[in-house]
Protein backbone atom coordinates (compact mmCIF):
# COMPACT_ATOMS: atom_id res chain seq x y z
CA UNK A 1 0.00 0.00 0.00
CA UNK A 2 1.04 3.58 -0.63
CA UNK A 3 0.13 6.84 1.02
CA UNK A 4 -0.46 9.95 -1.06
CA UNK A 5 -0.20 13.54 0.12
CA UNK A 6 -0.89 16.53 -2.12
CA UNK A 7 0.04 19.89 -0.61
CA UNK A 8 -0.44 23.41 -1.88
CA UNK A 9 2.75 25.49 -2.10
CA UNK A 10 2.54 29.24 -1.54
CA UNK A 11 5.04 32.07 -1.11
CA UNK A 12 7.55 30.42 -3.47
CA UNK A 13 7.39 27.17 -1.52
CA UNK A 14 7.88 28.69 1.92
CA UNK A 15 4.42 27.56 3.02
CA UNK A 16 3.28 23.99 2.48
CA UNK A 17 -0.37 23.29 3.25
CA UNK A 18 -1.60 19.67 3.03
CA UNK A 19 -4.70 19.55 0.88
CA UNK A 20 -5.38 15.91 0.07
CA UNK A 21 -4.44 12.67 1.86
CA UNK A 22 -5.15 9.20 0.59
CA UNK A 23 -3.98 5.65 0.14
CA UNK A 24 -3.59 3.37 -2.84
CA UNK A 25 -2.98 -0.34 -3.26
CA UNK A 26 -0.46 0.13 -6.10
CA UNK A 27 1.75 2.76 -7.70
CA UNK A 28 -0.56 2.89 -10.72
CA UNK A 29 -3.55 3.58 -8.47
CA UNK A 30 -1.60 6.31 -6.63
CA UNK A 31 -0.64 8.03 -9.88
CA UNK A 32 -4.25 7.87 -11.07
CA UNK A 33 -5.46 9.42 -7.79
CA UNK A 34 -3.04 12.33 -8.20
CA UNK A 35 -4.14 12.90 -11.80
CA UNK A 36 -7.78 12.91 -10.69
CA UNK A 37 -7.13 15.47 -7.97
CA UNK A 38 -4.96 17.69 -10.19
CA UNK A 39 -6.48 17.27 -13.66
CA UNK A 40 -4.90 20.42 -15.11
CA UNK A 41 -1.43 19.82 -13.65
CA UNK A 42 1.57 18.90 -15.74
CA UNK A 43 1.89 15.32 -14.51
CA UNK A 44 4.41 14.17 -17.10
CA UNK A 45 6.90 13.34 -14.35
CA UNK A 46 4.28 11.19 -12.61
CA UNK A 47 4.86 8.01 -14.55
CA UNK A 48 4.39 4.75 -12.67
CA UNK A 49 7.92 3.57 -13.49
CA UNK A 50 9.47 6.84 -12.25
CA UNK A 51 7.46 6.68 -9.03
CA UNK A 52 8.39 3.04 -8.41
CA UNK A 53 12.10 3.69 -9.07
CA UNK A 54 12.12 6.62 -6.65
CA UNK A 55 10.26 4.65 -3.97
CA UNK A 56 12.75 1.78 -4.33
CA UNK A 57 15.75 4.10 -4.13
CA UNK A 58 14.89 6.75 -1.55
CA UNK A 59 11.66 5.37 -0.02
CA UNK A 60 9.36 8.04 -1.47
CA UNK A 61 8.52 10.05 -4.56
CA UNK A 62 8.27 13.85 -4.36
CA UNK A 63 7.55 16.26 -7.18
CA UNK A 64 6.36 19.83 -7.36
CA UNK A 65 3.81 20.38 -10.11
CA UNK A 66 2.04 23.43 -11.49
CA UNK A 67 -1.58 23.47 -12.61
CA UNK A 68 -2.89 25.18 -15.69
CA UNK A 69 -4.24 27.91 -13.41
CA UNK A 70 -0.74 28.63 -12.07
CA UNK A 71 -1.12 26.97 -8.66
CA UNK A 72 1.81 24.98 -7.25
CA UNK A 73 1.47 21.64 -5.50
CA UNK A 74 3.85 19.11 -3.97
CA UNK A 75 2.99 15.46 -4.55
CA UNK A 76 4.39 12.79 -2.22
CA UNK A 77 3.83 9.07 -2.76
CA UNK A 78 5.42 6.72 -0.23
CA UNK A 79 5.00 3.11 0.83
CA UNK A 80 3.07 2.46 4.03
CA UNK A 81 5.05 0.51 6.55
Amino acid sequence: MFRIVISRLTDDGLHVTPEQHGTAMSVDEAVLAVRRHLPTADTGALRSDAVQTSVNRVNDFRRDVRTGEGDHFRVVIAPMM
